[in-house]
């Protein structure tokens, strides 16, 4: 729980931390860095009316988003090919899969503008300490373990894993 409190990022997917996980919230709220927190949620919960920014896709279609910005970080090459290398197998045959994943289509599926999902990508790649979290929203779905694989495999693939903060 103490990266709740050293990251300068954190996103949240599917997740309502503030009702339904308050100690955890409560380490959010004890970050003295400001970080930048983004929900992604098809509902408007109270996680999502504190964040500085609510992304809502369309329900059950947040691995779309999620492969989609997998593509975009592989394709302006904001991923850190070293720690790829150090930590990973498979990576050319995830890059392969999530090609396919270009950004009309994600918006289109996802129901959200392009613009909100290339900033999604710019803001992972910017941030020094990102760190994503998960919760019900993403286990209780049949493709929940798919969706945790995503999260996991963009934060390996940016290096935002295994450090403070991430």
């Amino acid at each position: 729980y103490a990266d709740f409190e050293v990251s300068d990022t954190l996103i949240f997917v599917g997740a309502n931390p503030a009702i339904a996980h308050p100690i955890m919230w409560e380490r959010v709220a004890a970050n003295r860095t400001n970080p930048l927190t983004i929900v992604i949620d098809p509902r408007r919960t109270e996680t999502a009316v504190f964040a500085d920014h609510h992304i809502a896709p369309y329900p059950k279609s947040e691995l779309i988003l999620l492969y989609g910005i997998a593509n975009l970080l592989i394709r302006n090459e904001w991923i850190d090919p070293d720690f790829i290398d150090r930590h990973t197998n498979g990576f050319s045959d995830f890059a392969a899969h999530v090609e396919t994943f270009d950004l009309e289509t994600v918006a289109r599926q996802t129901g959200l503008e392009t613009k909100v999902i290339v900033e999604l990508a710019e803001t992972i790649h910017q941030g020094k300490r990102v760190s994503i979290w998960w919760t019900m929203g993403v286990n209780q779905s049949h493709l929940g373990v798919r969706t945790a694989q995503a999260i996991i495999n963009i934060c390996l693939m940016t290096g935002n894993i295994g450090r403070p903060g991430t």
